[in-house]
């Protein structure tokens, strides 16, 4: 799945109900978007605020939810540096299409969503928010 744990406020549920659907053997992959270990409380706050709604892992990472949720292997590979390109790269495509993207959403909706993307991309550039993909058996 892609992105989709970050989005999801019972995770560990979820994951217990991914290794369980598995066959033997069977491995499952998933990218993921999620707070950067160690972070003081007002950058844990502020992280909380820049990424999707359910990117808390209440202060657990995702090696440790993933062991609970009972798999034995993970392997994690960083992709935070390509998340910091495509936030800036949707940035920029939509300022690119700024007058059609208005007349099709509304100016409101579209600096909102502006804002958003700006306020991600200070948070994966100040190390708040990260995303990898774990492969997971």
């Amino acid at each position: 799945h892609t992105d989709t744990l970050g989005c999801i406020g019972r995770k560990l549920s979820v994951l217990r109900a991914c290794r369980l659907v598995l066959r033997p053997g069977g491995r499952m992959g998933f990218f993921t978007i999620y707070v950067s270990e160690g972070l003081a409380p007002a950058a844990y706050d502020k992280a909380l605020q820049s990424g999707p709604s359910y990117v808390s892992t209440r202060r657990r990472n995702h090696r440790d939810l993933l062991a609970s949720a009972g798999f034995q292997r993970v392997d994690e590979v960083d992709l935070t540096a390509e998340f910091l390109a495509t936030t800036r790269a949707w940035l920029d495509g939509r300022e690119r299409l700024r007058d059609d993207l208005i007349e099709a959403e509304g100016a409101a909706a579209f600096d909102e969503r502006q804002g958003d993307s700006r306020v991600q991309a200070e948070a994966i550039e100040a190390g708040l928010l990260k995303r990898s993909l774990f492969l997971c058996s």
